[in-house]
């Protein structure tokens, strides 16, 4: 079986507490295994400070670009540029322009991020 879907038809949603729009791919496809996601940011947009329990974490920049704070490393991202994250890793992402991260994380956990304040 597969499943198909178009981001431009995927309804953005609100995530209490975070900037960025979300258009939960995975909710529209219903993978197992996985959580896709496609996070829509406006300039200087930023994910929340945290890490997973679980969760390792692939981002792909489709458009902008991205500053990224993963432990005490810190870089920029570009599009094509692709980062995966292990779980216990704190990080946080802030759009330097508008753009769009694709993310994926494993496995599929619901409720795995872990703020840090």
């Amino acid at each position: 079986m597969y499943s198909k879907v178009s981001i431009d038809d995927v309804e953005e949603r609100s995530i209490e507490d975070i900037e960025p729009g979300l258009k939960s791919v995975g909710y529209e496809t219903r993978p197992d295994q996985m959580r896709p996601s496609v996070w829509e940011f406006e300039e200087g947009e930023q994910t929340n400070h945290h890490y997973h329990e679980h969760q390792e974490e692939l981002y792909l920049v489709l458009d902008g670009r991205f500053h990224v704070v993963v432990g005490d490393d810190k870089f920029d991202l570009e599009p094509e540029d692709v980062l995966v994250v292990e779980p216990s890793a704190e990080r946080q992402l802030t759009a330097l322009e508008t753009g769009r991260l694709f993310v994926v994380g494993a496995p599929n956990e619901p409720d795995d991020a872990v703020v840090v304040d």
